[in-house]
């Protein structure tokens, strides 16, 4: 038979404030391994382009452990037509040859570094010796809070979720944050603990409202 035992209230609270103290004591910025802080963005006719400008751990990991953290630019580009060659070059970027990505259907390059200090990047293609230019705008504006504000947020949202995490004054886990768009900004924020399971939410990027919440793995 199982045995059920009520905690006083005020040793609950006591607890509870005990476990806010931890939490509060961490610096939980300091467990981004991943952060996804800028979004560049053409869209038209003949393309679809887009850049990511993050800070990500190599190698990439979800085992609730921080590793060593390295800028990352990523630019995606879909193009009307099927093409044998295609480079990307900038005077913001060095730039080189993309690899196709079957998958996700369009064109890749990756290249270490950070971001970039304009809103505004003019990028050229060449598919198959014709060069097209584009110009992409970043959807990062000053109504956007900053990654560390949607994480913020959610610590207030999920209060319970860090304490029990924080040991301490350590957190036993590590963070995910990647910024996205969707007609507007929203960011994705993961909490991912040492046994690899992720607590997920979906903020608004600019009211850091929680929209959604759902645990799952990489």
């Amino acid at each position: 038979m199982k045995k059920f035992f009520l905690i006083p209230a005020a040793f609950a609270a006591i607890f509870m404030a005990g476990a806010g103290g931890c939490a509060k004591n961490a610096d939980y910025s300091e467990y981004i391994s991943e952060k996804r802080y800028d979004v560049f963005l053409y869209g038209g006719d003949d393309a679809e382009i887009k850049i990511y400008c993050s800070e990500k751990e190599s190698p990439y990991v979800a085992d609730g452990i921080k590793g060593n953290i390295n800028g990352l630019v990523e630019i995606y580009a879909k193009l009307g037509g099927d093409f044998e060659k295609v480079t990307v070059s900038s005077q913001s970027f060095e730039g080189g040859e993309m690899s196709y990505l079957t998958v996700r259907d369009c064109w890749y390059l990756s290249f270490s570094g950070t971001g970039f200090d304009s809103e505004q990047l003019t990028l050229t293609l060449e598919a198959d010796g014709k060069q097209t230019e584009y110009s992409l705008l970043s959807v990062v504006t000053n109504s956007v809070m900053t990654c560390e504000q949607a994480l913020e947020c959610v610590k207030e949202h999920s209060q319970t979720l860090f304490a029990g995490l924080t040991e301490n004054g350590i957190f036993n886990g590590e963070i995910f944050i990647r910024l996205l768009y969707d007609d507007k900004c929203y960011y994705y924020v993961g909490i991912c603990d040492r046994e690899g399971a992720i607590t997920a939410f979906l903020v608004d990027g600019e009211t850091g409202r929680i929209i959604a919440e759902r645990e799952h793995r990489m």
